[in-house]
This record gives structure tokens, C-alpha cells and sequence, in this order.
């Protein structure tokens, strides 16, 4: 099936794909479905997944009325489950939707690559590790999600482009290997629908859009745990932003989101030299005026931002 697909490709659509080089904007599902998706404890996610608990969330729409959506998790085929979906595999889904809404009818890994990291250089490319942990996270999102829409579809008509049922992957894609573009042997993710969280997202109007620009930081080696931190704070402040949150972001929040539980002294120092490289980047930018370190004691507690 998968050399099936290349003959197409190598015949067809490959010429498609030739403006498929960077994109500038990237474009974030900002509902309390997709946060949760990506937010199970580990705990959580393997009862949802072996045990077929259905996991209720609970949102405050406009005037307070309140809607409620169903979803389970199931293998689908190639998926892992050595550990939750995270806040990198939230980063590539991100991604992967923001060239779909580009109108990019798939992505080459380069172009997924540098858009992950807000790199200016198409010739960028993921080194051997970055590569895998690219792959291993696009079989994560092909997880099936099954969402019972049915009960927010009765309190809400007007969301009446979304079915009471969907089951879909999380990110509805083919990982093609070895496709030849631009003279070049590479892996191309080819999308064969719309996420569900983003039709949804997209119908609740709970979209977020930034320029890729925010994540090109200098002197960042790009590991999973530097993409986890960039992507969350960066979601974080424009959450802020968009909803007139209190402007703080606390260190708790950071180390639980991307995977730092218990973290020794010396991988806190680092993950704050990381949200410093961010914050500076985002007051260059002019995206916040000025921020600033809080303590509670001893020990750093939050960010607090100034727009």
C-alpha cells in the first residue's frame, strides 16, 4: 500500500508540494477538549485507553451555560502507549494543523521539523534522535479518539456541523517514507482528513494563531523537553492574551505539563534558562512588555508578564 501511495505522489502530487517549504503562522486548537487530550495523567490515560473509561469535559460557554463532551481513546494500529500524548506531541499536532488550514495537503518532515522549532533555514533538517521523536509521536496522534458530541449538540444547534459521534485518529494522516521531493528522498506525513479536535475547535471558535517566528530561539538544541517548554509557554501567554487570564505562569504548571515531575535542582535551573530564552523572545517581539521572576521562599514560583 505505502509504495501504492509514493507512485502517486511521484507521479501527481509531488509538484504540490513544491511551496510546501516553511510555514508562517501556526495555529492552535484552544478548547478545554484538546487540553485534556493532551493532559492525562499517566494514571488517567491508561484507564481511558485499556479499561474504556469515557473521560466527561466540562466547559463555560457564553452566558455561563454550560456543555459537555464525551471521548475514549482506543489503539487504532500503529499507536504506542508507553506514555501519554504529551505537550511535544501537542506541538507537532499543532503544526501538522496549521498546514492543513495553510492548505497543504500533507507536510515533509523538514518542513514539520522547522516550523517545530520557528527555524528560518530551509535547509534545516531533524538530526537522526530529533527524527525519531518525530515519527514516534505521529503514531501517537494516530490514536482513535471516539467523541460523544451528542449532549453539547442539544444544548448548542448552531454547532450543527459537528456530528453527535465521531471516530477518528487524533490526527487523521499516512507517514510515507522514502517520497522523493525536490530531488531529495525524504518522509512525508499526508493528510487524509481534519483532526476532530480541530473541526470542533474550529466550530467553537476556540482558535489560536501565532507566527513561527516566536519559537525560533538562538542557542537551543531543539530536544523534546526544549519544544515541550517553548510550545507551552508560548500557548500559555497567548491564552493569557485572548482570554484576559491573570498573567502569571507558575513553575508547577510548566514542570507538570512537559514531564518534570519531581525535578532535581539542576533540571530546574535549566528549565528556566529556557522560558528565559522564550520571554525574551516574546518582549523582542513585542508580544509582552516585561516579565519577571516571583519567588515563594527560596524557590521560583511563577512568571509574571506585563502586556
Amino acid at each position: 500500500m505505502e509504495k501504492f501511495f509514493n507512485a502517486l505522489l511521484d507521479s501527481f502530487e509531488v509538484e504540490k508540494f513544491q511551496e510546501n517549504i516553511s510555514l508562517d503562522k501556526i495555529v492552535s486548537c484552544n478548547d478545554k477538549l484538546t487540553k485534556t487530550v493532551f493532559s492525562l495523567s499517566p494514571d488517567e490515560y491508561f484507564d481511558v485507553l485499556k479499561n474504556g473509561r469515557s473521560v466527561a469535559v466540562t466547559e463555560i460557554i457564553s452566558r455561563g451555560k454550560k456543555i459537555q463532551t464525551h471521548f475514549i481513546l482506543n489503539g487504532g494500529g500503529i499507536a504506542t502507549f508507553k506514555r501519554p500524548l504529551n505537550e511535544y506531541d501537542r506541538a507537532i499536532f499543532d503544526v501538522c494543523n496549521s498546514a492543513q488550514v495553510a492548505n497543504f495537503i500533507g507536510i515533509t518532515r523538514d518542513s514539520l521539523f522547522r516550523a517545530l522549532v520557528g527555524g528560518k533555514n530551509n535547509n534545516s533538517r531533524p538530526t537522526p534522535s530529533q527524527a525519531v521523536a518525530i515519527f514516534e509521536s505521529l503514531k501517537r496522534l494516530m490514536t482513535v479518539i471516539e467523541i460523544d458530541f451528542s449532549l453539547t449538540r442539544d444544548k448548542m444547534p448552531k454547532y450543527k456541523d459537528v456530528p453527535d459521534k465521531i471516530i477518528s485518529p487524533i490526527l487523521p494522516c499516512r507517514i510515507l517514507h522514502n517520497v522523493l521531493f525536490n530531488g531529495n528522498r525524504t518522509t512525508l506525513i499526508r493528510f487524509t482528513d481534519e483532526s476532530p479536535l480541530m473541526k470542533i475547535a474550529r466550530v467553537k471558535k476556540q482558535i489560536i494563531t501565532s507566527p513561527v517566528s516566536l519559537r525560533d530561539i538562538i542557542n537551543q538544541n531543539n530536544t523534546p523537553l526544549v519544544i515541550m517548554i517553548k510550545s507551552y509557554v508560548i500557548r500559555r501567554v497567548l491564552e493569557i492574551i485572548a482570554h484576559n487570564m491573570t498573567p502569571t505562569i507558575t513553575f508547577d504548571d510548566l514542570f507538570k505539563h512537559c514531564e518534570l515531575s519531581n525535578p532535581s535542582r539542576w533540571q530546574k535551573q535549566d528549565a528556566r534558562k529556557i522560558v528565559l530564552s522564550v520571554m525574551n523572545n516574546l518582549q523582542s517581539k513585542d508580544v509582552i512588555k516585561s516579565f519577571e521572576l516571583t519567588k515563594k521562599g527560596d524557590s521560583y514560583y511563577s512568571i509574571s508578564i506585563t502586556f
